[in-house]
This record gives structure tokens, C-alpha cells and sequence, in this order.
């Protein structure tokens, strides 16, 4: 989602992205006019992909949005996306559509194990692929010909633009910039004015787009610009935890410490126990039903 970093994919490299992420939407059974949004988490459990979430703080400078990580269980590969909620609502959905090209095209640092670095070019056909995913190159062409009445929009004035950018992310929920990049990749806005939209403060409940979005559903202006600091994991996780506690594979203890990883307690789960727990539980438990 970064700005145009002086990568340039070519024609063959673009077709393929776009082929995939149209057989990426088939394959979820979602229509390309149909936006993803939220429903991307749904998602994953199609692909066998477990979501763990967390608030990662920023480390000398740096922020990671998510990151892939699988490994063998016997006979089976399980495989983890890593979402870090301390992001902003819209960064976190992008973040998931960027990791599910890493998992359909096995590339990226986790499927190449004895490099220590992102490759850039793939990074930026991860970064295509999740904007393609998430809002298609035809919604786009129909959003552009339904608001202007022509695909000719390099004379628009900036604010009706903004109204128009605004008026996507509600519908498509992706975050500011990966628009503008969208605009300027289907070659509908010109170089100056991707530059010039590209460092719009977005986030700044005080300047100008984000008044925009918010007279246009106040509601999901506040989502998309939320960091949820979420921590949690999908269902199938802790379903298999408590599975492994009921066949008897892991202690009363165990199954609590497992449980309270993800803020959850066996009662949640309608399991009743008489074990004696640590204050460091006990404090948990009576902090969560304060």
C-alpha cells in the first residue's frame, strides 16, 4: 500500500495478478461489482487459514501490518496470518488481502525460509494483488462512469475527487492511499495529481477528507479509522483447544492459560471447574468482570 516506490510491473506481471484475484473472488464465491470489506476474516477459513490478532507496537521506526507463518502437523499444514491490530481498521482488512497472495503463490519471506528480507517486487505484487482483491479493476471502472459520466477525470476539481474517494471507501472499505493507487494504476488520475492526493492528511478528524467521509456515514468513518487493539484467534483454534481438553490431551491448567491468551475463560465455553488458579488468573478473571 506504500506510494509508487519506482517498482513498475509489467503487463504480463499485471495480468496475472488481476487473473488471480478474480479466481481468488471465484473461489470465495464473491462476485467482483460485490465489496469484500469486513467479510474478509469469514473468508480465510475457506482456505484453511487461521487468524491471530494482536497489537504489535512499532519497533525502531518500522510497523508491520501482518505477516504469514505455517508449519507442518503431521500430515497437515496449518497456517497462521499474524494481524496486527494496533493498525488503523482499513489497514488491517489490506493487510489480510496482501498476506492471501503470500499463501496462493507460496512467496514472501515465510515461504522462502533462508532469505531475512521482503523482496520488493513481490511485496508490490502482494500490495496489487490485495487492491485487486479488494476493490476490481471493473467496480472501479462502473464507480469512475456512474460519478462522472466519464473516464476522463484528470480535470476534476480535488475536492469533487475527494467526495468521490470518499464515497469508495465507504463502500469498499480500502484504506485512503491503496485508492489513490487504484485511480492511478487504472490510469485514471495523472501523475500530478496521484502526487498531490497521495500526502492528503486522511486520518485528521479536523481536515478535510476526513469531514468528507464522516458527512458520509459517520459510521464507518470511525471503524475504518479505529486502531481496535483486538486480540484474538479464530474459532477453529480455540474450538480445537477445548476439543484437546475434552479428549483429555491437556489439563484443567493448561486449558485456563490457553484460554486467557485470548482475554477467554472455560465458562465462556460452558465448562465448569474447581481447580485452584494463580492470583495472576485470579486477578485476570475478576479484572474482566469488573
Amino acid at each position: 500500500m506504500s506510494k509508487n516506490n519506482g517498482i513498475i510491473l509489467d503487463d504480463i506481471e499485471i495480468y496475472k495478478i488481476k487473473k488471480l484475484a478474480t479466481e481468488t473472488r471465484q473461489f470465495f464465491g464473491v462476485q467482483l461489482n460485490v465489496p469484500i470489506g469486513n467479510d474478509i476474516r469469514l473468508l480465510l477459513d475457506k482456505k484453511d487459514i487461521l487468524l491471530c490478532e494482536y497489537p504489535f507496537s512499532d519497533t525502531n521506526g518500522t510497523h508491520t501490518y501482518g505477516n504469514i507463518t505455517w508449519f507442518k502437523a503431521y500430515d497437515d499444514t496449518i497456517t497462521f496470518i499474524g494481524l496486527n491490530t494496533s493498525s488503523f481498521y482499513d489497514e488491517q482488512i489490506f493487510a489480510i488481502a496482501h498476506e492471501i497472495y503470500h499463501y496462493t503463490t507460496k512467496s514472501g519471506k515465510a515461504y522462502t525460509p533462508d532469505i531475512d528480507y521482503e523482496d520488493k517486487v513481490i511485496e508490490k505484487k502482494a500490495d496489487r494483488f490485495a487492491a485487486e482483491l479488494l476493490l476490481p479493476d471493473v467496480a472501479l471502472k462502473e464507480a469512475v462512469m456512474n460519478a462522472f459520466t466519464t473516464l476522463n477525470i484528470t480535470n476534476i476539481s480535488e475536492n469533487r475527487l475527494l467526495r468521490f474517494i470518499a464515497r469508495v471507501q465507504c463502500d469498499w472499505w480500502l484504506p485512503f492511499q491503496a485508492i489513490i493507487n487504484r485511480l492511478f494504476e487504472e490510469g485514471y488520475i495523472s501523475k500530478e495529481q496521484y502526487d498531490k492526493l497521495f500526502v492528503i492528511d486522511c486520518r485528521n478528524g479536523e481536515k478535510i477528507y476526513r469531514r468528507l467521509l464522516r458527512s458520509i456515514d459517520p459510521e464507518i468513518s470511525e471503524l475504518l479509522n479505529k486502531k481496535t487493539r483486538n486480540v484474538g484467534v479464530s474459532n477453529k483454534v480455540i474450538e480445537t483447544i477445548i476439543s484437546n481438553y475434552e479428549d483429555g490431551l491437556i489439563e484443567e491448567d493448561e486449558l485456563v492459560h490457553a484460554l486467557k491468551m485470548f482475554g477467554k475463560k472455560p465458562v465462556d465455553y460452558g465448562i465448569s471447574m474447581n481447580i485452584e488458579i494463580d492470583e495472576e488468573l485470579k486477578d485476570f478473571f475478576e479484572s474482566e468482570d469488573d
